[in-house]
């Protein structure tokens, strides 16, 4: 439905742009924290040392230059006439690392100093003592690569894009995964409005006809015909209701199934006509809805019956964890083009309406869905001749089952024993 993708392309923008202004300001923020956090690392470090200097300094004793610790490795002792009086190995030979002076009253300061063609210091200015020719000591260090260049910007603006983008995917698959049962639901009511136009048409047209020219009408036979086309309105619209429970989520009824049994007690429930014939090997249980598995393995069979020259053949096993029911009818087969078309909704090949022009094309897409349902899988599979319906459940487990199964074993001895009396 082009609305509805455009409704998710425009949902999508909406939040990836809302992503994107808050990975911004994140950005922003953390680019700011983290260059303030080093730095204020440095100065605190600086601070430190500059303190030490100034204490000996102001006990009368020169500091010893290799009293330096740390990230701290440039340190100057500065007169007031701007001689360096001692300075630290990493300093010797360097011109004083600043002009400024502090105040008397403000004797401690932070500095960032820059110079043409060398990086920036990051230092403490600390002033001895508020006499006029009292000495100033500078502690720092050379600005971190990581705040110095734009290294730290690159590196946040690429996890940003790097977020932006996945959150923009991850958006798209939200919000198409939200939109996907309205979608569906306008698909489906798309759908069926076409396929409910005929029957009503064909409807309307026998009442009118019985209204204009009721002497030419046969009553009888008008009554039938309409009955036959409400017959399959009401057939459509119960398919309808039963794929929307299943589309809907809506729980149902588990229970230990013994699937061999439900098998054979649905074909004996529509004996005659094309006969089946039943294969089972072993105790094959599953755990699910009773009316659902009925439903679906109905569907096969009449499906089966539908199609078949002579006869249907049922299997009943299990195989790699799994419960496996096939259902081959000896027919003309199915296209390997269509073997995944006939499970859509509404879809009738031009074999099926020949042989039942009454039928609503949802029997095999409720199939599936009861299939889904039961997390397993409904396909047709490679036949010598014919359709093969395969169904897969996962296998219920003999220890889940074990009480349930032996009261079953019980009473089929005892029905037995009843027989050879």
């Amino acid at each position: 439905m082009p609305s509805l993708h455009s409704m998710q392309a425009r949902y999508t923008t909406a939040a990836t742009m809302l992503l994107l202004l808050l990975t911004v300001l994140g950005g922003v923020s953390l680019d700011l924290a983290i260059r303030y956090r080093v730095q204020d690392q440095v100065f605190f470090d600086a601070e430190q040392v500059a303190a030490q200097w100034s204490a000996q300094v102001r006990g009368g004793a020169l500091p010893s230059p290799t009293s330096v610790s740390g990230i701290v490795d440039l340190v100057q002792l500065v007169d007031a006439r701007g001689s360096v009086v001692e300075a630290s190995p990493g300093a010797t030979g360097r011109p004083r690392l600043s002009t400024f002076r502090p105040a008397p009253d403000d004797r401690l300061q932070r500095r960032v100093e820059c110079r043409p063609g060398e990086p920036c210091v990051l230092l403490m200015a600390n002033r001895v003592s508020p006499a006029p020719d009292a000495p100033v000591v500078y502690a720092g260090t050379v600005e971190p690569p990581l705040i110095a260049s734009h290294r730290l910007e690159y590196l946040i603006a690429g996890a940003a894009l790097l977020i932006v983008l996945l959150g923009g995917r991850l958006m798209w698959w939200i919000i198409g995964r939200a939109l996907r049962p309205a979608e569906q639901q306008c698909r489906l009511a798309s759908v069926a409005s076409h396929e409910l136009r005929t029957p009503i048409a064909g409807l309307r047209v026998q009442l009118e006809e019985a209204l204009l020219h009721p002497d030419h009408v046969d009553p009888r036979d008008t009554i039938q015909r309409a009955l036959s086309a409400t017959g399959r309105l009401e057939a459509i619209v119960q398919d309808l209701l039963t794929m929307a429970r299943l589309r809907g989520g809506q729980p149902a009824p588990r229970e230990p199934i013994d699937l061999a049994a439900l098998v054979s007690e649905e074909a004996d429930a529509h004996s005659g006509g094309t006969p089946v014939e039943i294969h089972t090997t072993g105790d094959v249980w599953v755990h699910g809805s009773r009316i659902q598995l009925i439903r679906l393995v109905g569907n096969l069979l009449s499906n089966a019956r539908r199609h078949a020259a002579t006869g249907v053949t049922v299997c009943v096993g299990s195989a790699d964890g799994q419960a496996v029911l096939t259902v081959t009818d000896d027919g003309n087969g199915i296209a390997a083009a269509d073997r995944e078309r006939v499970f859509e909704r509404f879809t009738r090949l031009d074999e099926g309406r020949r042989r039942d022009a009454g039928g609503t094309g949802l029997g095999l897409a409720i199939s599936r869905d009861i299939a889904h349902a039961h997390r397993g899988t409904l396909r047709i599979e490679d036949s010598p001749r014919g359709a093969r319906f395969v169904l897969r459940l996962p296998l219920l487990d003999r220890n889940a089952i074990g009480g349930r199964h032996l009261v079953r074993t019980e009473r089929t001895t005892a029905r037995q024993t009843a027989d050879d009396r």
